[in-house]
């Protein structure tokens, strides 16, 4: 028969064995509770959208309204140029060798040699000035146009629930021959490898903006 002390040490051992398997059940459900909660849930897919850029400001009946627009003022700074240009020839007749109606080593002939060269230096610096005015223009244009295609992207957006809208950019050609610098540049620009056609609300942003624009033109 065991005695009372053995008794109480074997009911010691078992007390410390169940004590320290609850303790390690305890822990394993509390690591995995927290495992559990730390896991992020599913991501909900996102709704993505691409708008093809140049398409975009080809078809705006805006941009070829300010186009012309532009033309018609490089034509009138075009013909202020002629009018100096037909003045340099005049004068270059006048000073012909052969055929010319002033004498060289005259007073008279010296007076039309600066102001033919006056002429040149107005002529090349006015046209310097309309190429940098033109191009300023052109930018003040298509800064306005991008800006307005921002604004019809973002309520296409919020109207149909898309979570991002991306240039499409797959129409850009990588070059057939190209030194190794180029084609790295010409590839690595490129963002969009692929893009659906049924993501591509191009056409909804050409539509909203041509109406808004007729609407905004209309007496």
């Amino acid at each position: 028969m065991n005695s009372p002390k053995t008794l109480h040490t074997r009911f010691s051992r078992f007390t410390f064995v169940v004590a320290l398997g609850a303790l390690v059940l305890g822990s394993t459900a509390w690591h995995a509770g927290a495992t559990a909660a730390a896991k992020r849930p599913p991501a909900t897919p996102t709704a993505v959208a691409v708008v093809n850029l140049p398409s975009i400001l080809t078809r705006l009946a805006e941009r070829t309204v300010r186009q012309t627009e532009l033309d018609d003022s490089a034509k009138t700074r075009q013909a202020q140029l002629d009018v100096l240009t037909e003045r340099i020839k005049a004068v270059e007749a006048d000073l012909h060798p052969e055929n010319g109606t002033v004498k060289p080593g005259t007073k008279e002939y010296r007076e039309k040699v600066i102001e033919l060269r006056e002429l040149q230096v107005s002529v090349e610096a006015r046209f310097k000035l309309l190429n940098q005015v033109l191009s300023f223009e052109r930018g003040a244009v298509l800064r306005d146009l991008y800006l307005k295609i921002e604004v019809a992207v973002d309520k296409i957006a919020e109207r149909d629930g898309y979570d991002i809208v991306l240039l499409d950019d797959t129409d850009f050609e990588i070059p057939q021959e190209a030194g190794q610098d180029d084609m790295n540049r010409a590839i690595l620009s490129r963002s969009m490898l692929y893009a659906h056609e049924s993501v591509d609300i191009s056409d909804q942003i050409v539509r909203l903006l041509n109406n808004e624009f007729q609407a905004g033109s209309t007496p």
